[in-house]
């Protein structure tokens, strides 16, 4: 896919949106962990950092990546920038903490 991506010269990327895994989640005490379907937010967040900065490196950088999945404050957003994200994409951490979310993640940027 990220040959392809090359060749066409696609825009960019978003990296990443839901997971299946329940990797790090107790089934037994977690309604979350016993039912099916995609997890976003905190769940997501390691796993896509390293989605975003596998895609950076085999890029070099090339293609634009939107960093999502996990992100709730400005430090990570950095972190996912540091992996190599343009821009990034807040959607759970905004559903938790509201409109404020963007002037904290903002100020830690800056």
């Amino acid at each position: 896919m990220i040959e392809l991506a090359i060749e066409i010269k696609l825009d960019g990327f978003v990296a990443t949106n839901t997971t299946i895994s329940r990797e790090g989640l107790c089934r037994r005490s977690s309604v979350v962990g016993r039912q099916p379907g995609g997890l976003s937010g905190l769940p997501l967040k390691n796993k896509s950092t390293e989605i975003v900065q596998y895609i950076c490196q085999k890029t070099g950088g090339q293609i634009p990546i939107i960093a999502s999945g996990g992100i709730f404050c400005g430090n990570d957003a950095k972190e996912k920038i540091a992996a190599g994200a343009s821009l990034v994409q807040v959607w759970t951490g905004f559903i938790y903490s509201g409109p404020k979310i963007v002037k904290e993640i903002c100020s830690r940027i800056n």
